[in-house]
């Protein structure tokens, strides 16, 4: 212990002794350490983070599988086979989290993200009701019965103003009267990480908050999550085992669920059928501020070398008078722990400051789910953060400790050091190469990220800038289908003659958004029999109105656009993107043409530009509109607006005149076109920014790399530059010997770079959108960026190097 303090005391004046060189190192190790928590700090809440409940880590979640494939949620029945048979969990409860609801209270309708729960849900959690009390079991037994409701903290005050009396307040949900009986606590807002839940009901209100089928007595119909309690000294496998049992009991008595299972797994972080997506997001993140984080190392491990070769005389000193080489390794290393240290501690404040910037990219809202991740400091992080700078003192140290203590004493006492630092001189070569390495496969992938977050932005032959989105939900009233197209029209007719609205129009609200959809259809040649499925082709749709189009500036090819005259009781008519139109008629226009949609008959009216986004890895997709004033069923609409101004200041306006047609009936994804399609794109924009920022610094360390490298190469070889310039050797030769030095590292880093380069960008093939993964101009236009700034990195040491005074170069040393 006392060598170990006598060493920290030792370092500490050390580095005390050369600030700038500290200082230096310092700000560059927190650079790279800082990236590398902040992503980390995703990782803990993604992936890591227990419920804010009692005993968190008891806790498993029940995903549904199908021949050992996860698949989607539980129906009721299911659920309470399992609550009421099995004996490794001591509470079993169910929920779905449904969003939105539609939530009137005081004449005031709005949108809230709710969950129906089991009676069961609050008390398996430990957590207890801020106010009033949470579901009771009798609550749970009867459908359509009990309307009561817990809310948020979070809506208490900000709906509710706080007020003491919210229990026993009338509410209505989705057009029945519900009663509020209670308040979670504050820091509770669901089990589903990063959704939180504003609004919990009953179980057995579940048809109300889930429309599509009968969630509690259809077996077809699975919207449940299940999450549990394990009994005591029971594990995560005996649960499998046993809900696995159980689900083949349950089959026996239900042949269609006939191999379904579950899939136990810990409460931790996000839901499993959502971990995916981000894991590959925070791979790739990883990735990048791991590249960083290697450039540091090796930028710091060079400024380690040529500090080591300044101290060479004061080493082999310590040598001859009996110092063990591992003893001065682990000196060495000392100083080299500190440095790690105190980066990682600025690194940490500096994640602080980055997670936020991040945190506004991973909460985008879509206008439909409000997203919500509470990043904090936690035992996690922080043991995260000294393991990081314990291996960083790893990689940036070792190497330079084991170097300078590799000293020739007879010409070490002689400061004569020229081998040794020559031999230095190739390890710092060496890392610089690295380095710029590194960087320009970094700035490559930032500059094809930046690119495809331009075309997302801008749309794929389309249009989304100063269009304003709306979303009308008359479903949640239970509107009829006559009833809401007569609301829409009026909407519509109501938009259209509000100054600054140049067009409007609409597109079906069910999956997807305005501009991209998740729906499809069958589509078939009417020569082709529908008892053949294989001659059936699936195809994505979207149900529009007149102007559609108009609206979003897409390039009809052929044909019209849809008409008033396109109503239920005319011929059903189609429009098909180019893609579409390719696949069924080769040969020849295909307007005029049938095509089964469904097996109904429709003619093709037009042909549309591919509009639908695609990333690199991805092929053109057939596509398809239906015009939707000619289905009866439409009840559902996202309306795109575009005006002549900013959309988001005309927003206020436009919702205020869809709101007095109805007020009753909610309005959400008000948004510019924009915003909702950055949300949807979050994994392109958020991966170019951390790409951009992590190539912008690593280009900078880089070049403090080569520039340190060529500056103390200078220093070296003052005398024999002064020798050189005493022969006759002109300013320009010394440049050009200097540049030359520097450059073909520079060159030669390039040329890996290019090659790593190569290999990363087919990591991001599919974030890219409307660039290629080996796109040329991006790969030249950054070789040449980098190349660039080496020139200038590497004129700076020669132009100091070229004003050298042979008389004092020649009594130097």
């Amino acid at each position: 212990m006392d060598s170990l303090l006598r060493d920290l005391r030792f370092s500490f004046r050390s580095l005390l002794k050369r600030p700038a060189l500290t200082i230096i190192t310092i700000l560059t190790l927190a650079l790279g350490l800082g990236a590398n928590l902040t992503i980390f700090s995703f990782v803990d809440t993604f992936f890591l983070r227990p419920l804010p409940v009692q005993k968190p880590y008891q806790l498993a979640t029940v995903t549904a599988t199908r021949n050992a494939e996860l698949v989607w949620g539980y129906a009721y029945p299911e659920y309470a086979y399992f609550r009421d048979h099995s004996q490794s969990f001591e509470a079993l409860a169910a929920h779905y989290s449904t969003s939105p609801l539609s939530v009137v209270a005081d004449g005031d309708s709005r949108e809230a993200s709710g969950a129906v729960v089991s009676a069961n849900y609050f008390p398996m959690l430990g957590i207890k009701p801020l106010l009033g009390r949470f579901f009771l079991p009798e609550e749970d037994t009867v459908p359509d019965r009990d309307a009561v409701a817990v809310i948020s903290y979070r809506m208490w005050q900000d709906r509710f103003g706080g007020a003491p009396s919210i229990v026993g307040k009338d509410i209505r949900v989705n057009g029945t009267d519900f009663k509020i009986i209670g308040v979670a606590p504050e820091d509770f807002r669901g089990v589903s990480a990063g959704f939180p839940n504003e609004i919990w009901i009953p179980a057995m209100m579940l048809r109300l908050g889930y429309r599509w089928c009968d969630g509690l007595n259809d077996l077809g119909c699975r919207p449940l999550t299940l999450l549990g309690r394990l009994s005591s000294g029971r594990t995560l496998a005996d649960a499998q085992a046993e809900l696995n049992l159980l689900a083949s009991q349950f089959a026996a008595s239900y042949p269609e669920n006939k191999g379904r299972g579950a899939s136990i797994s810990p409460a931790l972080g996000v839901r499993q059928e959502g971990r995916q997506e981000l894991s590959y997001q925070v791979k790739l993140l990883m990735v990048l501020t791991g590249l960083l984080l290697l450039i540091a190392c090796a930028n710091v491990a060079g400024l380690l070398l040529v500090r080591g070769t300044t101290r060479r005389k004061e080493i082999v000193v310590r040598l001859c008078l009996g110092a063990g080489r591992g003893r001065l390794v682990r000196q060495l290393m000392t100083e080299s722990l500190l440095l790690a240290l105190a980066g990682g501690a600025l690194g940490l404040l500096l994640s602080f400051w980055a997670k936020d910037l991040l945190l506004a990219f991973y909460t985008l809202g879509n206008g439909t789910h409000d997203r919500f991740y509470e990043l904090s400091l936690n035992p996690r992080v922080l043991a995260y953060s000294f393991a990081l700078s314990l291996l960083t003192a790893l990689l940036s140290g070792l190497m330079p400790a084991l170097s300078a203590t590799r000293q020739n004493l007879a010409t070490g006492l002689k400061d004569d050091g020229r081998a040794q630092s020559s031999r230095h001189h190739r390890l710092r070569s060496a890392l610089v190469v690295g380095q710029v390495a590194l960087s320009l496969a970094l700035l490559v992938a930032a500059g094809l990220l930046i690119r495809s977050a331009r075309q997302v932005r801008q749309g794929a032959n389309f249009d989304p800038t100063h269009v304003a989105l709306l979303r009308l939900r008359p479903a949640l009233l239970e509107y009829s289908p006559e009833k809401a197209q007569t609301f829409t029209r009026e909407v519509i007719r109501r938009l259209e003659a509000v100054p600054g609205v140049q067009s409007v129009s609409l597109a079906t609200g069910s999956g997807g958004y305005a501009w991209l959809s998740r729906d499809d259809v069958r589509v078939r040649l009417p020569e082709q029999t529908g008892d053949r499925p294989e001659s059936e082709l699936e195809v994505e749709y979207h149900e529009i109105a007149p102007r559609f189009f108009e609206t979003l500036k897409m390039s009809l090819l052929q044909g019209r656009d849809f008409n008033d005259g396109d109503r239920p009781g005319s011929p059903r008519v189609i429009i098909v993107n180019e893609t579409l139109a390719r696949q069924m008629w080769p040969q020849g226009s295909p307007l005029s043409r049938t095509l089964m949609v469904n097996n109904q008959p429709h003619q093709v009216v037009g042909v549309f530009k591919d509009a639908q986004p695609r990333n690199a890895l991805e092929a053109p997709l057939p596509f398809l509109y239906l015009a939707v004033w000619q289905d009866p069923k439409q009840i559902d609409s996202r309306l795109v607006v575009r005006v002549a101004s900013d959309p988001q200041a005309m927003l206020p306006l436009l919702r205020r005149e869809a709101t007095a047609v109805d007020p009753r009936v909610p309005i959400s994804e008000v948004m510019p076109l924009t915003q909702q399609m950055e949300a949807n794109y979050v994994p392109v924009l958020l991966t170019s920014n951390v790409a951009a920022c992590s190539g912008v610094i690593a280009l900078l360390l880089s070049m403090i790399g080569l520039y340190a490298v060529l500056s103390f190469m200078v220093s070296q070889r003052t005398r024999e530059i002064g020798i050189r310039m005493a022969l006759g050797a002109q300013r320009r030769d010394v440049l050009k010997l200097v540049v030359g030095q520097g450059m073909s590292l520079a060159l030669i880093g390039v040329a890996l770079g290019l090659v790593t380069a190569f290999g990363l960008s087919r990591v991001l093939a599919s974030l890219l959108f409307g660039v290629s993964a080996a796109d040329p101009p991006t790969f030249a236009l950054i070789a040449l960026l980098l190349a660039g700034v080496a020139l200038l990195a590497c004129y700076l040491p020669a132009r100091r190097a070229a004003k050298v005074d042979p008389l004092v170069a020649l009594r130097y040393e």
